[in-house]
């Protein structure tokens, strides 16, 4: 078996990070940044941007262009079935952002590009910090799952794949009954009708889509 790439101060970080982030989160000591700037296990990006020196290509990608990895490319991290539209490394791109898609075209230019506002918050750099002191870190390169189910739902699965995808999330627990409702209420309309036409709809997200349109919090 490969041996997991060795960890760098920068994954308690979410695996990248800014310069003026990190001299944020120490309060201003720049002798504390240091060691998060400097080393093997740790590369120069752009911009003062600093990242995992062990990232992988897609990984890289998604930090050079300064978006995230999104839609079937998560899902099929994830497992799930994404089928032949799992082949392309798909990136999530601030709509608007130019600076993004010349990056774009330097780094990630064989990439499909998702060119639209999260509907999912993500986590805050604190979340992440506290994420990796409880032995959870995550990271800042991937919109979180239910982002990357509404998106692939709404532009890259066909319905009767969304119908899979939505069972398989179920059997496999990857994704609660509230993300998944979360994802087909962000998505279009015509999602939802075409996921109760193939009797994706299981009585509990029927509850959960139920809670969520009534204005309640999970």
């Amino acid at each position: 078996m490969p041996h997991a790439a060795p960890l760098s101060p920068l994954c308690s970080f979410g695996h990248i990070a800014s310069y003026a982030e990190l001299l944020d989160a120490f309060n201003g000591q720049e002798s504390a940044v240091l060691p998060f700037r400097m080393g093997r296990l740790t590369a120069h990006l752009r911009s003062d941007v600093y990242i995992r020196a062990h990232l992988s290509d897609v990984e890289r990608s998604a930090a050079w262009c300064g978006g995230w990895l999104d839609c079937v490319t998560v899902l099929a991290e994830a497992g799930l079935p994404v089928g032949d539209a799992g082949t392309e490394t798909h990136l999530r791109l601030a709509r608007g952002d130019s600076r993004a898609a010349g990056r774009r075209l330097a780094h990630a230019p064989t990439a499909h590009m998702h060119w639209s506002r999260l509907r999912t918050p993500l986590p805050t750099l604190e979340q992440h910090r506290r994420a990796a002191r409880a032995g959870e870190p995550f990271d800042r390169l991937r919109v979180p799952l239910r982002e990357a189910l509404r998106q692939a739902m709404t532009t890259c699965l066909e319905y009767a794949q969304s119908a899979r995808m939505i069972a398989a999330i179920d059997a496999s627990g990857r994704c609660s009954d509230e993300d998944v409702a979360h994802a087909i209420a962000a998505a279009p309309r015509r999602v939802e009708r075409a996921l109760r036409e193939l009797d994706a709809i299981t009585p509990e997200l029927e509850v959960a889509l139920a809670t969520l349109r009534s204005g309640h919090h999970f």
